[in-house]
């Protein structure tokens, strides 16, 4: 009887998990458009503007971008940073934003305090912040809060820590806690202990509207001369109820004699609708203040299909 009701949940559901398909588009840099920064977030306003903070900008806040995307393919055709929005009090590690349509207010986590944040279109702070569980109080330095993410659909808000063991927290449309989900990263390719620098866990996550996310663990690889710096990227469809993730997508950027591709996607958003119904999904990228002159503010997007 046990394996009977394995089967039946686990045919309800991967096809559902298989339905959605990725299409990678290339990734683009507009380096007159938009400033050198350390972009860790972004979320989709509506038409073509996004909201955007950056990690280690001085003031608390968040940028104002114009995006364009083509409405078939949804390849990235521009891109214009059209000012910031300041809330007054210094940047506490700002990680990721998501828009919330129905208040018109949009949500900062970050990493500083492990705090999310509501801050009204102007950038000013709110009385408002959302009651985390007991287990992200006392979070590590730089492994704390990282990602965020609002569906509109299944009024739900979701958050995420970067690393070590990872727990997956799902908020009510009240903003209450209602379910914790923990999450288990890919073996890593590269030795840590070889590296200058070195990350791996999740970089992004995405709500979808069926009540599944989209995970992009990322591991970030920088050895002491820095040529052959690689960041790999896998985009993972997860289930949380059930536990299953599927590959839906991956990639490798890289820094070597020959490119500078090198791209740490940290932030990432549901974008317009494509003319076929299908969804955009827009990812940016920290430079590290377009570090050494070398890297580049990095956006990408990806095309959703359910078939």
């Amino acid at each position: 009887m046990r394996l009977l009701h394995l089967i039946i949940l686990l045919g309800s559901v991967l096809p559902s998990l298989g339905q959605l398909h990725v299409t990678e588009n290339k990734q683009r840099a507009f380096p007159n458009d938009i400033p050198a920064g350390d972009y860790s977030g972004i979320a989709w306003l509506g038409n073509n503007h996004y909201a955007v903070v950056s990690d280690k900008e001085k003031e608390d806040g968040f940028f104002i971008w114009e995006i364009n995307t083509d409405s078939v393919s949804g390849e990235i055709l521009s891109a214009r940073n059209l000012g910031f929005h300041s809330s007054g009090f210094p940047n506490r590690d700002d990680e990721d934003i998501v828009y919330v349509p129905s208040t018109d207010k949009l949500w900062i986590t970050g990493e500083a305090d492990n705090r999310i944040m509501e801050y009204n279109r102007e950038g000013m702070r709110t009385p408002r912040e959302v009651q985390l569980p007991e287990r992200f109080h006392h979070l590590p330095p730089n492994r704390g809060l990282e990602a965020l993410s609002y569906n509109a659909q299944t009024q739900s808000l979701w958050t995420c820590n970067e690393s070590d063991t990872i727990y997956i927290q799902q908020f009510d449309s009240l903003l209450q806690p209602v379910h914790t989900y923990l999450y288990h990263l890919d073996a890593p390719q590269a030795d840590a202990a070889q590296a200058q620098y070195y990350a791996h866990g999740i970089g992004t996550i995405c709500a979808l509207d069926d009540g599944s996310i989209l995970l992009l663990e990322r591991e970030f690889y920088v050895p002491h001369a820095k040529i052959g710096a690689f960041v790999h990227c896998k985009l993972y469809q997860f289930a949380p109820d059930e536990g299953q993730k599927v590959l839906k997508k991956e990639w490798r950027t890289s820094l070597t004699l020959f490119g500078r591709s090198l791209a740490n996607y940290e932030g990432s958003c549901l974008g317009p609708t494509l003319a076929d119904g299908s969804r955009v999904m827009i990812l940016v990228a920290d430079s590290q203040h377009q570090y050494g002159g070398v890297l580049k503010d990095w956006l990408k997007s990806l095309r959703l299909e359910w078939k």
